[in-house]
């Protein structure tokens, strides 16, 4: 081997590791803002008493369709943007 074949070779070494870390900090950004960025928001509701969705609570994350809905009784249901599914059966209401 060659002085020219191994400078070469240190140089493609070089440029692969210091991608291959560039690229692990890029993802690594990314994936915090993500975390930040999608949250359950609270969704406002004002039924009257004797309407539908009186005493319920509705809270969603529109970014990764997901839902959580709790009832009056204190059962849980979650969606992940198929419908609700039981997650949680309450006690009752109190």
């Amino acid at each position: 081997m060659n002085t020219g074949t191994i400078g070469i070779a240190l140089c493609l070494a070089a440029a692969t590791a210091s991608f291959s870390s560039y690229a692990g900090d890029h993802r690594k950004a990314s994936r915090d803002t993500r975390h930040a960025d999608s949250a359950m928001q609270v969704v406002a509701i004002e039924a009257r008493e004797g309407e539908p969705g009186h005493g319920w609570q509705y809270f969603s994350d529109v970014r990764r369709h997901r839902a959580v809905v709790i009832s009056p009784g204190g059962d849980y249901y979650y969606s992940r943007g198929k419908g609700l599914e039981l997650v949680y059966k309450g006690a009752g209401a109190a």
